[in-house]
């Protein structure tokens, strides 16, 4: 009996080391959250294939560890497919986040403050992202994600139509005066039936003008403050150009048809709809280019922009290991070229934009590496998250400034005291 006795405690202990040893052998693997698709509200054929090969270097370089997704999510999906892991525990350790997100994660604790990696990371470089980018992604000087695609606003010209009129193309420097000047120059009645059949702009709303002017519209306590020279000066611009339409206001087929000198266009439109050969041709029966958004003074702007970040989950069980997929995804400068290639933004690494790879791609786009850092150089628009009932509030009021005759000054304070008044 007491030799039995030593087999079986024997074997049980043989067991419980075998246990052992595969436990701390067993592969460790990680949830990543990502969407297929555009980001951009754009049509997309990107697929998984340059997100696989960032996930084949980390693997590489981690034996041991694998990284999962679950594939087929769409973009207008994500959030609420986000959402679902949230709430139920299963939040991935590693997730893409929409700047339109970025806020809620936060408050609901989802996204894991990063501030000791930074500090601790001998490796992470702040200064290797353009300026204001990774300060989008923080609240209350915490960081909570990092940046790893960008599309920002640029501004489509009409090539053709300003060298048909004599108007020399602007430069990256030029200002709002500049702007305007051009609009009234272009916007006529080409075929004299009284009717506006030529435009100067189309699609630049008041945001466009507020991010023109460098306006930041929320006080340090959170109301909206319209009472600012720059803000008058913003929606008076807005009303001066709608003036110049006379009830004509241009359309999407008058743009097609090359009739309005410029238009506000994002990074990603600028790649989709460019004549490039794997492309969609749209605008082709006339040159155009793009270049920065007009401001204030043509040298001190803030551009503007969406942008795509990823974030580790504030309860992953692989803290050091998530940080450093994060890393791959948004730091390695071999994954961010990847993006940039296969995607529809622009790197917030700055040193991407010198690689000869990527220099090249930038050339057959008909778009110089002078011209991202012209725009990317330049703080982000870092303005404080306004919810939708904000937005639509800001959206009805200015639209109808734009569009009636009340006091402007009159108008703006109304609005304002709409906007701030407390619900009892």
């Amino acid at each position: 009996m007491k030799s039995k006795k030593r087999i079986v405690i024997a074997g049980m202990l043989c067991a419980v080391l075998a246990f052992s040893v595969w436990y701390v052998q067993r592969p460790v693997v990680l949830k990543l959250g990502i969407f297929t698709g555009g980001s951009w509200n754009v049509p997309s054929t990107s697929t998984y294939e340059y997100i696989d090969s960032i996930i084949r270097r980390f693997e590489k370089d981690h034996p041991g560890v694998y990284v999962q997704y679950e594939s087929g999510i769409r973009h207008a999906d994500y959030p609420e497919w986000m959402a679902d892991h949230i709430i139920s525990g299963q939040c991935p350790d590693v997730f893409l986040v929409l700047d339109t997100d970025f806020y809620e994660y936060v408050q609901l604790g989802a996204l894991k403050n990063l501030n000791s990696f930074l500090s601790s990371d001998k490796e992470f470089n702040e200064s290797s992202y353009y300026p204001g980018i990774l300060e989008q992604a923080r609240y209350h000087f915490e960081q909570f994600a990092l940046p790893f695609e960008y599309n920002p606003g640029m501004m489509f010209v009409n090539e053709s139509l300003l060298e048909q009129e004599g108007i020399p193309l602007p430069d990256k420097n030029w200002n709002m005066d500049d702007f305007c000047s051009i609009c009234r120059q272009i916007t006529k009645d080409r075929d004299r039936n009284d009717t506006i059949d030529q435009f100067g702009v189309i699609g630049f709303d008041w945001e466009d003008a507020l991010n023109a002017y460098g306006v930041q519209l929320i006080d340090p306590d959170g109301s909206v403050n319209l009472n600012q020279p720059d803000v008058r000066k913003a929606i008076q611009t807005l009303i001066d150009l709608n003036a110049l339409y006379e009830k004509s206001v241009p359309s999407q087929a008058d743009l097609d048809e090359g009739k309005v000198a410029f238009a506000p266009m994002s990074y990603a439109e600028f790649i989709t709809y460019n004549p490039y050969p794997w492309r969609i041709k749209r605008y082709s029966d006339f040159d155009w280019l793009c270049v920065p958004m007009p401001s204030k003074t043509g040298y001190a702007y803030h551009y503007d922009g969406s942008a795509l970040y990823m974030g580790m989950s504030n309860h992953t069980r692989h803290t050091d290991l998530s940080w450093h997929l994060l890393k791959a995804f948004c730091y390695e400068e071999e994954s961010q070229k990847d993006v940039v290639l296969y995607g529809l933004g622009i790197s917030p690494v700055r040193t991407v934009a010198s690689d000869p790879e990527i220099i090249q791609y930038y050339d057959s786009l008909g778009i110089s590496v002078s011209l991202i850092n012209a725009i990317m150089d330049y703080s982000a628009q870092n303005e404080t998250y306004l919810d939708e009932s904000v937005k639509n509030k800001l959206d009805t009021g200015i639209r109808a400034m734009i569009d009636g005759d009340e006091d402007l000054d009159i108008a703006l304070m109304e609005l304002e005291q709409k906007i701030n008044e407390k619900n009892p």
